[in-house]
Formats: C-alpha cells, sequence, structure tokens
C-alpha cells in the first residue's frame, strides 16, 4: 500500500519526509536497517544477518506498494532513510484475519523526540482504516522505552514469551507481548 508523501516535524523543530519507501530507496533502506541493529540489541536481527541485496530490497519494497493489507511507513532526512513503522495482516485465515502485527525501529539519534509517537499514530489509524480489529506487537522486556511508548498508545501486556531472545553472549531476553484493541 503506497504511503503518500508528507513532511513531519518533530518536537525539537527538524522537518522529515514521511512515506513508502521505493525501489529507489533501496540502498538507503538496507543501510538504514544495519545501523539500527548495531545501535540496540532491541530488533531481532544482528547487522549480519540483514541481506544486502539490493535486488531483494527492490523486491520486498515493490511487494508492500502492491500489497492492499498492510501498510510501511517509512521516514526520511533528506534521502536517508532514519525510521520505519509497519502493520501487517497477522494471517489470511477468516478467523485470524482482525488481527495485524506492527513493527516500529528508529535510529537512536531519532529517539524520545516524538517520531516513534508520530509512526505509531500513523499506523494505528491506517489499522482501523483496513478494518483490522485489533494490534499485535512483542516487545524485549528491557525496551523500557519502547514499552512506554506502547502503553502511552493504549496498547496492554497479554503475556510473556519467556526467553525468548538469546543473545550472542548467552544471555536470555523475555518478550512482552502487547495488543491494542481497535
Amino acid at each position: 500500500m503506497k504511503i503518500e508523501e508528507e513532511i513531519i516535524t518533530l518536537k525539537d523543530g527538524r522537518k522529515l519526509t514521511l512515506r513508502s519507501a521505493e525501489e529507489k530507496d533501496s540502498q538507503t533502506m538496507i543501510d538504514y536497517m544495519v545501523k539500527t541493529a548495531e545501535e540496540t540489541h532491541f530488533l531481532c536481527r544482528y547487522p549480519e544477518e540483514i541481506n544486502p541485496d539490493l535486488e531483494h530490497e527492490k523486491k520486498f519494497l515493490n511487494d508492500i506498494l502492491e500489497s492492499d493489507g498492510s501498510a510501511f511507513f517509512s521516514v526520511f532526512d533528506g534521502d536517508r532513510a532514519v525510521g520505519n513503522c509497519s502493520i501487517s495482516a497477522h494471517s489470511k485465515h477468516v478467523k485470524l484475519k482482525h488481527r495485524c502485527d506492527l513493527a516500529i525501529a528508529l535510529e537512536q539519534d531519532f529517539c524520545g523526540c516524538g517520531l516513534g509517537t508520530i509512526l505509531m499514530t500513523k499506523a494505528i489509524d491506517k489499522a482501523r482504516e483496513l478494518g483490522f480489529g485489533q494490534i499485535e506487537l512483542g516487545v524485549y522486556a528491557d525496551n523500557y522505552k519502547g514499552l512506554a511508548l506502547y502503553k502511552k498508545m493504549g496498547f496492554q501486556e497479554m503475556g510473556k514469551t519467556l526467553r525468548a531472545f538469546r543473545l550472542k553472549g548467552g544471555t536470555y531476553i523475555d518478550e512482552i507481548n502487547m495488543v491494542l484493541f481497535l
């Protein structure tokens, strides 16, 4: 689903462009994914697990643009990707079609300035527009800023997956499962 371009202003006055990522953004999206994976352990992949293949990324971005049941909001500082938020159908099965999953990631330089709230608001609005009844997400139990944002947006805890993540050093971290009923 294509997201129309819009200029957003952060609390600190910075202006960014929010829109769908397109083929031309493939390299910056890969760079962004690597950077965010380097900056924190709160994402599921390590930097070396990100596929650097431009053709693969182009196909991924085109598939998102053509999808009518999901939305991918990307944020750019000039031509550089600095954040994204997505909603996607949990399943195509009739009994599960009311559920969608949310994912969000920001470069650390863009945390704490209102961007997460802007992206989450856009995603929640789009989920309602698409007819979903609930949004679900999983968050690392030690991601206190993420947890605070999700709770502020109305998400509530619905359970925990113990030892969901195992870091390279052997440390386990629980995943908190959250839901927002629309």
